[in-house]
């Protein structure tokens, strides 16, 4: 059983002004049945005992019509909880403060400002038919930010499990690129070196820290098969999945079988060391649980990219003909099992000859594949911010990366 309690707030700023504030309070419990080697699990919204009573019976009934389905527990109670807490992160008052900082900083590089900014409080219990009964509590909070000028527009986000951390001023970074020499010109298709913000790299990483689920492997839509001690990245590279980071949005004492988070490295020197496992993948595999459950499918934490030693200054200075994009959307895969993938770049990007900035372009797609991006990897810079919005579902650390010979299409 998985019960949480959830406080939400959420401030909605539009066309530079506070428009919306809500708050919400939710309860749910999320039971995992399994008898007869056969498993059934289902959410119940605001429950009482007779919502339960009424939910358990149901799910006897329809037990019966299911296929057996392997299910292990697993185990691991060496609970390390040394992570961020802020009981007041929903703070209205201190919310408002936040945004309205966000949008006078915004104004000074744009003409509009639009954007969320969301906090949470959440207590959760996890118990199970080992005995373990692990609670634990949690906040979170996070603002996307957008400034706009003529037909440009940056992009900003700042996270952080304390409401105090979130910076206001975070669209200053991304503001600055649309001081760039404001001429835009139409990409030209080709392949480029490109240096990608936190922001854009950040939507790869995440789908890559998917596709190391053993659940993704094993359902046959992850590039990473069968690559476990293989190289799948660049030997400059290292990223770890971590349920114990300080200030990771998704940081738990536990996962949803009740066993300690850690700390896992995922690539070691550009070489796959593991995939993501709970206490069913893992007894397939023939190895441990990572304490990543998802009961049915395992799932990343927080993923890190383990930081460079370059200031993106430098970065620039070694493109001699490429591109800085600042933002991606609608990642969309065509081929899961081989990586082949298009996107968009959104927001301010930059052409880049030589070691300067040139001018601004618009209108791209990168068309590639994710492994050989991996592999392309030659600079990181040696800071990274925690990015987390619509387009990254899972929190990653990530700092500013250079990737050699991306393919650009025309959007």
């Amino acid at each position: 059983m998985i019960e949480s309690e959830t406080e939400s707030r959420q401030v909605k700023f539009y066309r530079n002004e506070i428009d919306v504030i809500k708050e919400w309070k939710d309860r749910t419990i999320k039971l995992v049945l399994y008898r007869k080697g056969k498993m059934l699990s289902f959410s119940i919204e605001n429950p009482d005992d007779e919502k339960l009573v009424q939910a358990v019976k149901k799910a006897e009934r329809m037990m019966k019509h299911l296929a057996p389905s392997p299910f292990t527990i697993g185990k691991g109670t060496d609970y390390v909880d040394h992570k961020l807490f802020d009981g007041s992160a929903t703070d209205e008052e201190c919310m408002v403060e936040k945004v309205e900082t966000a949008i006078h900083t915004a104004l000074e590089y744009g003409e509009e400002v639009a954007g969320i900014l969301y906090a949470s409080i959440t207590k959760d219990t996890v118990c199970n038919s080992n005995g373990v009964c692990c609670g634990d509590k949690n906040s979170m909070a996070h603002l996307s930010i957008r400034t706009f000028r003529g037909n440009n527009s940056a992009h900003a986000v700042s996270c952080s499990r304390m409401l105090n951390h979130i910076d206001g001023h975070a669209a200053r970074d991304a503001g600055k690129y649309m001081n760039a020499p404001r001429e835009v010109k139409k990409a030209e298709p080709g392949t480029y070196d490109v240096i990608f913000s936190p922001l854009a790299f950040a939507d790869f990483i995440s789908y890559f820290a998917g596709f190391v689920s053993a659940f993704a492997v094993d359902a046959g839509y992850s590039f990473l098969a069968e690559k476990v001690g293989k190289q799948v990245a660049d030997e400059n590279v290292t990223i770890y999945d971590s349920g114990i980071e300080k200030d990771g949005l998704f940081s738990r004492k536990c996962d949803e079988e009740g066993v300690a988070t850690q700390k896992t490295v995922l690539v070691e020197d550009g070489v796959l060391r593991t995939y993501l496992h709970n206490g069913t993948t893992a007894a397939t595999h023939g190895t441990s649980t990572t304490a990543n459950a998802g009961i049915v499918a395992p799932h990343p934490w927080n993923t890190v990219v383990a930081k460079g030693d370059s200031t993106r200054e430098e970065m620039i200075e070694q493109v001699r003909d490429g591109l800085l994009i600042t933002n991606v959307w609608y990642t969309r895969f065509q081929n899961y099992q081989k990586g082949d993938f298009s996107t968009v770049a959104r927001d301010v990007a930059l052409r880049i000859k030589n070691g300067k900035i040139l001018h601004a372009v618009k209108g791209m797609r990168i068309s590639d594949n994710l492994e050989r991006m991996m592999k392309n990897i030659t600079m990181l810079s040696k800071d990274f911010e925690q990015i987390y919005w619509w387009e990254v579902e899972n929190p990653v650390f990530c700092p500013y990366t250079l990737v050699k010979d991306v393919r650009i299409t025309t959007a």
